[in-house]
């Protein structure tokens, strides 16, 4: 009852401010996408609403009726590009009709991604927007996380959440959202700063109790890749330090006996293991044999029986467990050098504004943002290797995100720029009649 109560408070509130804006719209479709209120409530009314697709809808007219700037550039273009090469795909696959059901669901998230990268003009909106999404998926992660790590330590933690999937996803997932977490931590101040850390702890627990492998490389590469480009080291190593002392020492032998797998060869691989490597020899032979446009968008399962040369060892209708090897296979080559380009582009688009916040020429919290997307998105590179993360809305938005990180970045270089040469003119005596536009040039 209290939760079914909350969410409707939730609701209500969310559709006072949506009917503002499309800042504010984008907002309340986040929050219902990534928290999932119809599932966390236990209760058939919400769900039986489709409280996502109503959001989206109104997220979509919202935008077009207002004076929201439509824009295409090069990564927008690939994206869009993407997705037609996967309804080509589609159209031509033999499982057509099962693949167009999962390519229309996917639209949805490019439509959404796309609004996101041009809602978003200001570096304040962009925190709304990483707020509402950290807080709406490490809610009740970073609950679950605290609550096992007191009541039930060491023990595994096999729920799914409905927005990521089973716990080999939501073990990606975390490890997505941590570096996210990590930024507004450091970018706050007081309490907040202190119940973000919190939160990540929760969360962090919450990534590493699925038992997950591919969730712990995934978690290793995010604190390498925090340390590396922290300019606080020795802070960095300090706070992980403080992390590894609260969860590590509550993990029992079976969950390092299971992580020891990662690195076993030859007879001492488990069938989990095992079945992945010939999950993705499939995929590499269903590429070869549909080169260009692969067996058809997230048609994978559909496909596989028919290229089993084991005749059902690994049972059937089986999933890739590889975001590469699931691109590869289901888009052919040209897509996955779509997927790979746009991955690239946005660990670009990282680096740039990382290195103009290192410069001076932008202010405030870009390049924290900056190194935490960076860090989800190499979490994303690690851990997507072992699931079929590819096609997640999580992970496109994160794509989108970088793309509007970029577009505030160099609005905010501009404008730093502007300040810095009217402060120059003042102080070198009177103005002229008329300022010289400033010189701008991003990269």
């Amino acid at each position: 009852m209290f939760r079914s109560v909350f969410v409707i408070l939730a609701l209500m509130v969310g559709w006072s401010f949506a009917l503002q804006s499309p800042l504010y719209a984008l907002a309340l479709y986040l929050w219902i996408a990534y928290f999932r209120p119809e599932s966390w409530a236990w209760s058939h009314v919400f769900s039986t609403l489709n409280l996502s697709y109503i959001a989206g809808a109104f997220l979509v007219v919202r935008t077009v009726f207002s004076s929201t700037t439509f824009r295409l550039d090069f990564r927008n273009v690939l994206m869009f590009l993407f997705l037609g090469h996967a309804l080509l795909s589609t159209g031509l696959s033999p499982h057509a009709a099962y693949a167009f059901l999962s390519w229309q669901e996917f639209a949805k998230t490019i439509v959404v991604s796309y609004l996101l990268t041009i809602i978003i003009t200001t570096a304040a909106e962009l925190r709304l927007i990483l707020m509402v999404v950290v807080l709406s998926l490490g809610f009740e992660a970073g609950k679950q996380g605290w609550a096992q790590l007191v009541l039930n330590p060491g023990a595994a933690n096999d729920n799914g959440i409905p927005f990521l999937g089973d716990n080999n996803l939501v073990a990606v997932g975390m490890a997505m959202l941590l570096p996210l977490i990590g930024a507004l931590a450091v970018t706050s101040s007081g309490w907040r700063k202190r119940a973000f850390q919190l939160l990540n702890v929760g969360v962090l627990y919450r990534a590493i109790s699925t038992y997950s492998r591919g969730g712990l490389l995934a978690v290793g590469a995010v604190g390498s890749m925090y340390f590396w480009r922290s300019p606080h080291k020795l802070r960095t190593v300090a706070a992980f330090a403080i992390a590894v002392a609260l969860v590590m020492p509550v993990l029992p032998q079976q969950y390092w006996d299971r992580m020891s797998t990662i690195t076993a060869s030859g007879e001492e691989r488990d069938d989990s293991a095992q079945s992945r490597l010939y999950f993705w020899q499939v995929a590499v032979a269903m590429a070869n044999d549909r080169p260009l446009l692969g067996v058809g968008f997230n048609a994978y399962p559909r496909a596989y029986n028919h290229y089993d040369w084991t005749g059902g060892q690994y049972k059937t209708n089986r999933a890739v467990h590889s975001a590469w090897f699931g691109v590869l296979a289901e888009l052919g080559y040209p897509g996955l050098l779509l997927f790979i380009a746009i991955v690239v582009s946005s660990l670009l688009a990282c680096r740039r504004v990382r290195r103009s916040a290192q410069r001076g020429e932008i202010p405030g919290p870009l390049g924290p943002y900056a190194i935490a997307l960076e860090s989800s998105l190499v979490a994303f590179i690690i851990g997507g290797s072992f699931v079929s993360f590819h096609y997640c809305e999580m992970l496109w938005h994160f794509f989108a995100l970088t793309m509007a990180l970029e577009a505030v970045a160099v609005k905010e270089a501009a404008a730093e720029l502007a300040r810095r040469e009217q402060a120059a003119m003042l102080e070198a005596g009177p103005l002229p009649a008329e300022l010289p536009e400033p010189e701008f040039a991003w990269g």
